[in-house]
């Protein structure tokens, strides 16, 4: 059977959903929502991950319980995923991907945001009288933040942060680009995508073991961090096929897939990252918790999109709202969470009770951001037509 890539959304693939001798599948029905069950959820336990590992309370004393830094890994793939899933989706409504139109949209959807961000956090250098870090204000405006904190020694300030959204735009100048002439050749991208990641497997191991590369660099080069973004779309390409999406229907019939991939996980943070290796942090870890994530994704939107605990904790109204606000509380947690967090410790208050009231007051900051100035803004640069995506 054709699969989307190939086939309008007159062919099988709707035809799947729609041809009355059964109920449409599960997976297939929460892909074609506007919104995606469960991808909030996703997103909201990403940045909250990240937000926890910054403050430093994924750990319990010396040990590591988990680590939060997987919040990134979960963006990227995450975004791999949806990206191009909606590509495709274009294609098979209209023969054709516009390449003008999808730039436009990352455009009013980033840019924003990004840069009243750069902006506040100059201005508050300079009425503070501190040095303003203009290498990195440079770097964060052209999206090259990852590879000068590669090269400089990732110091910390403001910006630091800001190295993963560098990844991202940086693979978005090529993948979709690749994606069109592929589809034009007739040719699936499945193959392209399933040899680039244990290419960037086998980079990654030369780097480390030939080379003696450090830390800083792997973590943060776009050429090292691609497979994520990149396992992400060929879950996409996958699920657009019948037989891909049984799969995990089937998988999803289980109680136990779930729950040992989040353990995978769990182990996989707290004891291959802790062995200090470059290698076992850097090269098999991360290969393996891409893998798991990947497999954890569809499970998430097959679960979310039923009913049970699973679901309602996914679609819980306030992880759903710091879903949608992720990218401004990723943006401006280094200006909220260690100055709210560090007065309620220097008060006497616990240090969780300074973690929670954080998340608050960014979740406040973030959603008033979106609300009054990001939203009005991409309604104003968003291509005319458009629909909002999620």
């Amino acid at each position: 059977m054709k699969s989307v890539i190939d086939t309008p959304l007159r062919g099988p693939w709707i035809q799947e959903a729609s041809s009355g001798r059964a109920p449409a599948p599960v997976l297939l029905s929460a892909l074609q929502q506007p919104r995606m069950a469960g991808l909030d959820g996703l997103r909201a336990i990403a940045v909250l991950l990240v937000i926890v590992n910054h403050l430093g309370a994924d750990r319990i004393g010396p040990v590591m319980v988990f680590d939060g830094s997987v919040g990134v890994e979960l963006f990227f793939v995450i975004s791999g995923f949806l990206i191009t899933w909606l590509l495709l989706a274009e294609h098979a409504r209209h023969g054709h991907i516009a390449l003008g139109a999808f730039y436009q949209r990352r455009v009013a959807r980033l840019l924003p945001a990004s840069l009243a961000y750069v902006l506040a956090g100059m201005a508050l250098l300079a009425l503070r009288g501190q040095e303003i870090p203009w290498g990195a204000v440079v770097s964060t405006l052209l999206y090259g933040t990852n590879y000068y904190q590669a090269f400089t020694g990732a110091a910390a300030h403001y910006l630091s942060h800001c190295w993963s959204l560098a990844v991202e735009e940086q693979f978005y100048l090529v993948w979709p680009f690749l994606l069109v002439a592929l589809l034009r050749r007739g040719q699936s991208p499945r193959q392209a995508l399933a040899v680039s990641i244990p290419l960037v497997w086998l980079y990654k191991a030369v780097l480390i073991f030939g080379f003696g590369v450090g830390e800083v660099y792997l973590y943060r080069a776009l050429e090292t961090r691609m497979d994520q973004l990149c396992a992400g779309c060929l879950l996409a390409v996958l699920l657009t096929t019948p037989r891909w999406r049984r799969h995990f229907e089937q998988l999803a019939r289980w109680r136990w897939p779930l729950p040992a991939l989040i353990a995978g996980m769990l182990l996989s943070t707290s004891l291959l990252r802790e062995t200090g290796a470059v290698a076992d942090q850097q090269l098999y870890a991360f290969a393996l918790e891409t893998v798991l994530l990947c497999a954890l994704l569809p499970l998430v939107l097959i679960r979310a999109s039923g009913r049970g605990t699973t679901a309602a904790l996914l679609n819980a109204p306030v992880l759903v709202l710091i879903g949608q606000i992720s990218y401004g509380m990723y943006l401006y947690h280094p200006f909220i969470v260690h100055p709210v967090h560090n007065t309620i410790v220097r008060q006497g208050g616990p240090a969780v009770l300074g973690m929670l009231a954080a998340i608050a007051v960014l979740v406040g900051v973030a959603w008033a951001s979106f609300q009054w100035f990001e939203q009005p803004l991409r309604e104003r640069l968003r291509p005319r037509g458009a629909r909002p995506s999620q």
